[in-house]
């Protein structure tokens, strides 16, 4: 019997001991599933402080650091893409500061009546520099820019420390909630070996209001996210999520759907649209074709994407199954369909867009580079006429260095010489004699050789240096011109640039009394498309320059759209017709009847002519039965060093002409 009741025991304390050891499997069950779930409760959390004040604190600081950055490397390289890019990040500053006004961290801020100073007059230094970014190429302002920067960033990273230090106590309170929360989690699971029905009841429930709270702080952590990689003023996505979809593409390769191409979109004339009509007119205009891409890209199928970098430049990342064809046909659609007008709320607008794009190939693993690619493309395609696009080629890359390489190379060209005046003979037709020359720039570059003149005038244009060169030529075309003799002139041509400033005059008559050359033996030549751009303005200028003394040519008179009214406006001394009519003479008895025309009214007039880009004897000819007088082309003689003028006058007092064969000149002569 004791043997029975001792296997009954057995059994009974077996199954004790089973069901203890199920209840503490049953524990263990629950404690590793609460530690999961505190595990995700305290990520959820830090996910959703990455985008609390802390963070925002920190991206402030960022952006100003960022902005007073591009600035410096603006400084240091003139380029004029460090330029856009020192405003764009000025335009991310502001817009930060904005954002440091609103929401959670606006409420930090306006927890401080210091904090609120503080930040409005951070605001009020960053949004006084927004005129001067349009100036940033002069130095004085370029320093005014970066000086109150500075002051700046010490503004933004004492608010943004402040924000980090608030967040930081925050954080140590979460934990510490946190901490208690566990430990109370922790008497739960030891009340359970007594109360295991009902603490398992509450553990249940606890477990999906965990659940409930992890969903909701990811699904916010998710909206702060989008939030952050969208433009506020489109809604499109803005160069995070472009940079991160470009990347993601790249890497994921899918030639099957196509090659995928970058477009680099560009507004023309939108700075006009916004001095004239207002920023608000120029915000919604960005938010119609910001619309209108998306439609146009969502034509396309597949997944598009459509963002702005900032300012009115855009981007589009597809994938063109046929390639650049089908690209460029792409492109043209964006063109034909932005060009539409836009119906706002002032009005109706029309705009112009130029496009740059560049291809992906297998190859292509930098996303940086095919976004280069896309702008240098752009910038190729307004070089060549805005309204239009372009498709990248790898020699635009080499154009660019190059182009980088002449730029970096202006200063060292003055001081060193590099740049010197070479001299084009105007010779009278009839007997050959030099009767003045035109100074023309020219640069032998230490690495590149000589560079055409048509390059480097265009980069120095570009780039603000043209003044500066321009002024350089005119001293030495004074100060050679003074070593000729007292009848023979020299033509000296003025740039826009310098055309623009104010005291041209007082620098003209400075550099005259410097050289000691008679006002009377300069002649400055300037285009009609320079005085059409600010007509009142230049001509105001002119006439102070021609009342030093200084002759004033009209260039490339006959190729302009309002040649006769500036005749009336100003009274000139020679117009000197352009080369396109000379090219054309043989072939196109227009060009003839043009040119007698030309001399026919500067005589009435009282103006002397030059015909330019003279070539070939026949050319010469048909011009004297014209009634051309003084011409000056290959014909008669390349631009020569100063050091080589004394011999060509030489020939030409000597009445020997330069090329000219008399037997050709006809009975007109």
């Amino acid at each position: 019997m004791m043997d029975g009741f001792s296997r009954i025991g057995e059994t009974l304390v077996g199954k004790v001991r089973l069901l203890a050891i199920m209840v503490l499997g049953g524990l263990v069950l629950v404690i590793i599933v609460q530690a999961e779930a505190v595990l995700t409760t305290g990520e959820a959390v830090n996910r959703s402080m990455r985008y609390d004040i802390a963070m925002n604190g920190l991206n402030g600081k960022l952006d100003a650091a960022n902005a007073l950055e591009r600035v410096s490397r603006f400084a240091a390289t003139g380029a004029p893409e460090d330029a856009q890019a020192a405003r764009l990040f000025h335009n991310i500053l502001l817009s930060r500061i904005d954002t440091w006004s609103a929401g959670a961290f606006g409420n930090f801020v306006a927890s401080s009546p210091e904090r609120v100073a503080l930040l409005e007059r951070v605001r009020a230094q960053v949004t006084s520099l927004s005129p001067l970014y349009a100036q940033i190429e002069d130095p004085g302002v370029l320093d005014e820019i970066r000086g109150t920067l500075a002051e700046a960033v010490s503004g933004l990273t004492q608010i943004g420390g402040q924000a980090m230090m608030s967040n930081l106590t925050e954080a140590a309170e979460i934990r510490e909630t946190l901490r208690e929360r566990q430990r109370f989690q922790n008497a739960l699971v030891m009340a359970l070996i007594v109360f295991g029905a009902v603490l398992l009841a509450m553990m249940s429930f606890q477990a999906r209001g965990l659940r409930l709270a992890r969903e909701s702080a990811e699904r916010s952590a998710r909206k702060f996210e989008q939030v952050a990689q969208r433009d506020p003023l489109t809604q499109l996505a803005n160069r995070l999520a472009f940079d991160a979809a470009l990347d993601k593409a790249i890497v994921e390769g899918d030639a099957g759907a196509g090659q995928l191409a970058v477009f680099a979109i560009d507004l023309d004339g939108f700075k006009a649209v916004n001095d004239m009509l207002g920023h608000a007119a120029g915000d919604s205009l960005l938010v119609s074709v910001a619309r209108r891409l998306e439609e146009i890209v969502g034509g396309w199928g597949g997944d598009g994407l459509v963002s702005r970098l900032g300012g009115d430049e855009f981007t589009v990342l597809t994938r063109v199954p046929n390639g650049a064809p089908q690209a460029k046909a792409r492109a043209q659609e964006m063109i034909d369909g932005l060009h539409a007008a836009h119906g706002l709320d002032h009005g109706n607008i029309v705009v112009n867009v130029t496009i740059g794009f560049a291809l992906v190939d297998a190859q292509t693993v930098d996303a940086d580079a095919v976004v280069q690619n896309a702008d240098l493309a752009l910038s190729h395609a307004k070089a060549a006429g805005k309204g239009r696009s372009q498709v990248y080629d790898a020699s635009m890359r080499e154009d660019a260095t190059r182009r980088q390489l002449i730029e970096a190379g202006f200063s060292c060209a003055l001081s060193r010489g590099e740049i010197v005046t070479h001299y084009q003979p105007q010779v009278e037709m009839a007997t050959g004699r030099i009767v003045g020359f035109e100074a023309l720039a020219r640069w032998r570059h230490a690495e590149l050789g000589w560079i055409p003149p048509s390059e480097f005038i265009r980069i120095a244009e570009a780039s603000g240096r043209i003044a500066e060169i321009g002024e350089h030529i005119l001293r030495s075309a004074c100060r050679d011109a003074s070593l000729l003799p007292q009848d023979v002139p020299v033509s000296v041509n003025l740039s826009v640039a310098q055309l623009a400033r104010a005291d041209l005059p007082g620098r003209v008559a400075s550099i005259l009394e410097e050289t000691g050359l008679p006002p009377e033996r300069l002649k400055l030549e300037v285009t009609e498309s320079m005085v059409m751009s600010d007509s009142r303005r230049a001509l105001a200028t002119l006439r102070r320059l021609k009342a030093l003394g200084v002759w004033i040519a009209l260039d490339d008179f006959g190729t302009g759209y309002s040649a006769l009214s500036y005749l009336r406006d100003f009274s000139w001394d020679e117009l000197k017709v352009d080369r396109s009519f000379v090219q054309t003479l043989e072939s196109d008895a227009q060009s003839l009847l043009i040119i007698r025309s030309i001399v026919e009214l500067a005589q009435r007039l009282d103006i002397s002519v030059t015909v330019e880009g003279v070539e070939t004897p026949s050319q010469c000819a048909l011009l004297r039965r014209a009634g051309c007088r003084v011409a000056q082309g290959f014909y008669y003689g390349h631009a020569v060093p100063a050091g080589e003028l004394a011999g060509q006058l030489l020939r030409s007092f000597a009445r020997v002409p330069l090329l000219e064969k008399p037997d050709l000149l006809g009975k007109g002569a």
